[in-house]
């Protein structure tokens, strides 16, 4: 489906974003921190219904690094509200992804009154010591060591030291192995890396992550006032525990289990996704 580029004022940086279909919009958040929203275009789908808009988050895809400082979670939210005025929308709806549904709903959680709707698909990293070790070790389980062999030998090429978009976006790839239900999968999948994106990923999660506890989550998530719909995949490697604890803090969410899916849904199993989510959009988004 064609997308409309644009390019928005926000701070310090010009902001990226593919806008796709017509009605009302959602703001598409992706996850992976660092990485672009090229990976996410498979909700284009959803284009017959809404209006899309996907944003390139700050050092990733078509949106420079700005001031390094603002690499935190603080600074993506205020990146979003600055977007969500550019685009002159004054109450958002947004749909994240993975570390991206954290950000849209500590956005929702700080930002009540510019927030009309957030949907949380396969929420991650888990914010509770115990279920994030639970994760971690799913993760390796799930790794071969053919995986972690191929992963050294990128690790040790120079493309690889020289921050080569394809060579690191290849890394990322087989980074995210167990968060795919068929392996095959991982080769039909397009990350888009550009030199803003390799610039950053490496050091992104870092300081991402460690600002999070500034922000006290889960106290934040407590706070959302709008409806919220929480999207989780049996297969997963993020435990199902973590979502419940999710559905239990954020006052009346709503909760969705996907059968049979994993992390990346919207790209295995789309139509179970849109099944699950466009329905709640049509009632509560506006």
């Amino acid at each position: 489906m064609k997308a409309t580029a644009a390019s928005i004022t926000v701070g310090d940086i010009q902001v990226a974003c593919s806008v796709v279909g017509e009605g009302t919009p959602l703001i598409v958040v992706h996850g992976a921190i660092g990485l672009g929203t090229a990976y996410m275009r498979d909700l284009d789908r959803w284009a017959d219904t809404f209006q899309l808009v996907y944003y390139d988050q700050r050092g990733s895809g078509g949106t420079a690094l700005g001031e390094e400082k603002r690499v935190s979670f603080a600074g993506a939210i205020d990146d979003l509200d600055g977007l969500r005025a550019g685009l002159g929308i004054d109450r958002v709806n947004l749909v994240g992804h993975s570390a991206g549904a954290i950000l849209a709903a500590l956005y929702a959680g700080t930002r009540p009154e510019s927030t009309s709707s957030v949907v949380l698909l396969n929420a991650a990293p888990p914010l509770i010591p115990e279920l994030f070790q639970a994760f971690q070790q799913e993760m390796a389980s799930r790794r071969t060591p053919a995986d972690n062999a191929t992963r050294k030998t990128i690790e040790e090429s120079p493309l690889f030291q020289a921050r080569d978009p394809e060579t690191l976006e290849r890394h990322q790839l087989n980074t995210f192995v167990p968060f795919f239900r068929d392996r095959a999968t991982i080769e039909t999948v397009t990350l888009g890396f550009t030199e803003n994106t390799a610039g950053n990923v490496q050091a992104a999660p870092e300081r991402m992550i460690g600002s999070l506890g500034a922000l006290d989550p889960l106290r934040t998530f407590a706070g959302i006032q709008c409806p919220t719909l929480l999207v989780h995949s049996e297969l997963d490697p993020v435990p199902v525990e973590w979502a419940h604890a999710l559905v239990d803090t954020i006052p009346g969410a709503d909760y969705v289990l996907l059968e049979g899916a994993s992390h990346f849904a919207h790209i295995e199993d789309a139509e179970q996704l849109a099944n699950a989510v466009l329905p709640w959009l049509t009632k509560h988004a506006a």
